[in-house]
């Protein structure tokens, strides 16, 4: 039935997802090569049809999750859209889904059904916490988990704490995760030729981005915080420019010493600065910073991005969405693609980081609501045009 292309190809996948986390690795897992057939409810479809940024009155959250998909539509709570979700359970390899905790449980189709029906399924949960969690119940939402992982609190201007990065990239890096363990339970499945259940909380991903700051804690009791200035290396953070604000990291001592290099503030060229602990020092990190500060607002943030580049220090300018949608790299290595929107042509959308030697990986355009229905209930269950009339006119698809 499926003639994709790519790593995964030969591979089925129903993605039962919603907002960003689940969507998101059923695209990346389609991205690879495998059928990705995602299951909507009845007559509305996946959330972010209905939700999220429009344009001249076009959707544009949903496409930007679910191209590489096909879309069929079930009745959750009839009989026979449950049987019909039974048939496509037998026939894949994967499935994935982000309701609430107990909701498959609630429709039949837990764990422990979903592997008495398909032995060699894999299943995967993406949620707030986690099964075992004392939180495992509360619902999981990006900024919520920003919020209870200590990340918010980090992310932080002198003002106080952000919501998030501007991003969802909670969401998303849940997906990612619930991805690698995806991969990971095929190989697995290679050699023991049982399916097994993947768990993934928001939560977890969250603490791994934490990286140093909780060993740090765990022993100095200490919480770091980044605000503009990084707090372990000095000169390093956001500076203001001519014409904006640029990042310049120079604190390691081979970039200070470059970074003199183009700095002509005689308070930077002290010979005691050359040591990284000693700028450090609260009675010189402010100053030093300032220093470089008053240099850096000499030249615009497109001067420094030549400058930083030539000197070899890590730096340049803070760009906004527009200055990134200029750059001739956000269009090289599929690092966006352009695909087909009913109502607005072909637009611009984020690509892939997965590259091959030996294959290009192709998109298709996000699906309509059912797009797919005869094809995968006639082509892959073997239902007739009756069958498939009589689940319609039933309101069961």
């Amino acid at each position: 039935m499926s003639a994709n292309i790519g790593p995964l190809a030969g591979i089925r996948v129903l993605d039962l997802g919603r907002h960003i986390s689940c969507p998101t690795c059923g695209m990346t897992l389609g991205d690879l090569g495998a059928e990705v057939i995602k299951v909507e409810k009845t007559g509305w479809g996946d959330d972010t049809r209905h939700s999220g940024e429009h344009v001249n009155g076009v959707n544009l959250y949903y496409p930007t999750e679910n191209r590489n998909k096909k879309s069929v539509t079930i009745n959750f709570r009839s009989e026979a859209g449950k049987e019909l979700l039974r048939k496509l359970i037998e026939t894949s390899d994967v499935l994935i889904e982000n309701f609430r905790p107990g909701t498959m449980e609630k429709m039949g189709f837990g764990w422990e059904e979903v592997h008495r029906i398909n032995p060699q399924l894999i299943m995967a949960s993406i949620n707030g916490y986690g099964e075992g969690s004392p939180y495992y119940l509360r619902p999981g939402f990006d900024s919520i988990m920003a919020a209870s992982s200590g990340i918010m609190d980090i992310n932080r201007s002198e003002a106080g704490p952000r919501i998030t990065g501007g991003i969802w990239f909670i969401d998303i890096m849940a997906g990612m995760w619930t991805t690698i363990a995806v991969l990971a339970a095929l190989r697995r499945r290679d050699t023991s030729g049982k399916g097994q259940y993947i768990d993934t909380a928001m939560y977890d991903s969250c603490l791994f981005s934490l990286n140093t700051f909780i060993p740090f804690f765990d022993q100095s009791g200490i919480i770091t915080r980044n605000s503009t200035k990084n707090a372990y290396d000095c000169p390093a953070g956001l500076f203001k420019s001519k014409d904006g604000l640029v990042i310049c990291l120079a604190g390691q001592d081979g970039l200070f010493n470059r970074l003199l290099t183009v700095m002509d503030d005689p308070f930077l060229h002290d010979p005691k600065f050359k040591d990284h602990d000693t700028r450090l020092m609260p009675e010189y990190y402010d100053l030093i910073n300032a220093a470089v500060e008053r240099e850096i607002q000499k030249k615009t943030g497109d001067e420094w991005d030549e400058i930083f580049d030539q000197i070899g220090v890590p730096g340049g300018k803070i760009k906004d969405l527009g200055d990134v949608m200029r750059s001739p790299a956000t269009y090289a290595r599929n690092a966006t693609v352009k695909l087909e929107v009913p109502g607005l042509g072909l637009v611009t959308f984020p690509g892939t980081p997965l590259h091959f030697s030996d294959e290009e990986l192709q998109f298709t355009p996000a699906p309509d609501l059912g797009e797919h229905n005869e094809e995968v209930y006639g082509g892959l269950l073997g239902l007739s045009e009756e069958e498939i009339q009589h689940l319609k006119d039933a309101g069961d698809i």
